[in-house]
């Protein structure tokens, strides 16, 4: 299927010093109708060689045509925004890998690979998830060691140009706050997303149900947020309708691609593009504004997706 634009046209708008791809906004667009999301970028990098437990973000560096392929697959399937390769970019994960001084530099190349693989038809967000540690008081992290690292992260996703930072796979609302106050310090200008991840009970592992995650998330000054990962699309219907009755800003939906199961060994999941496109319809009937996928989806499955909301 041709590649789709998104639609939300307007008068081009100046951010960080320069002109966005296209003179477009996000946020213009997602306030007039609905954008396809990419969906999982680890286990497409997996299929390309990277092992499981390495850094993905090192591969920004020593495998950037298999990063640029991620998101050219998702573009060419119908994405109208696709995140870069910088999930585990913040200093606390690059820890692990002895990358932590290559911050800045390893989350803007993220956002250039996916550019260069995209062109500016097609909105670039800059991605952040957890630090993988505990914060204060349920573990050792301070929450200032914590926002500190996120605005490295994000200072280095704002130079590699990107269209907006989207915060997610958030199991402590704490964190996803003290994410979203780093990303208006290091990138004033950019618009900001965030997701949580939920259970099948309808809440966070913390107890956090959607509506008290929209009220705390507006307040620190989110351009649209929602739930991505945790559940598949089926598990997510109750969330994303409290999300849609519990905010005016855009709803995020980007579930997995089923409830993982093991099989041999191996994670699987299986709802298929035909099953989370039907869903996607469901959401964007009942309100939500960014539609796409999580764990074990592929480029299959984001082009049912915009087959089934764009048409």
């Amino acid at each position: 299927m041709a590649h789709r634009r998104p639609s939300g046209f307007q008068t081009p708008r100046v951010y960080n010093g320069r002109m966005k791809p296209g003179g477009r906004d996000i946020r213009a667009t997602l306030e007039r109708g609905c954008l396809v999301g990419d969906g999982a970028t680890g286990t497409q990098l997996q299929a390309a060689g990277l092992v499981s437990g390495q850094c993905a973000e090192a591969w920004n560096l020593s495998h950037p045509e298999a990063v640029a392929a991620v998101a050219r697959a998702y573009a060419e399937a119908g994405a109208g925004v696709v995140t870069s390769n910088t999930f585990g970019g913040s200093p606390a994960k690059l820890a692990s890998s002895g990358l932590e001084a290559r911050c800045e530099e390893l989350n803007a190349l993220g956002v250039r690979l996916a550019r260069e693989a995209v062109g500016e038809a097609v909105f670039v967000a800059g991605d952040l998830g957890p630090s993988g540690q505990l914060l204060e008081p349920y573990g050792d992290m301070p929450l200032a060691e914590a926002r500190a690292g996120f605005i490295r992260q994000i200072a280095g996703l704002s130079e590699g140009g990107a269209d907006c930072i989207l915060i997610e796979t958030m199991m402590d609302l704490a964190e996803a706050i003290i994410a979203v106050e780093a990303a208006r310090e290091a990138a004033p200008d950019l618009p900001v997303y965030c997701t949580l991840s939920f259970q099948e009970n309808g809440r966070t592992v913390f107890g956090v149900t959607p509506e008290q995650a929209a009220e705390r998330l507006a307040e620190a000054g989110v351009d649209g947020m929602g739930l991505n990962c945790g559940v598949g699309s089926v598990q997510a219907v109750g969330v994303v309708e409290a999300f849609v009755r519990a905010t005016p800003l855009p709803v995020i939906v980007q579930p997995n691609a089923g409830m993982p199961r093991l099989v041999d060994g191996v994670t699987v999941f299986d709802e298929t593009p035909e099953e989370i496109a039907a869903n996607a319809k469901r959401f964007r009937d009942m309100g939500a504004r960014w539609l796409g996928a999580c764990c074990g989806s592929t480029p299959d499955h984001i082009r049912a997706i915009a087959q089934a909301v764009m048409a």
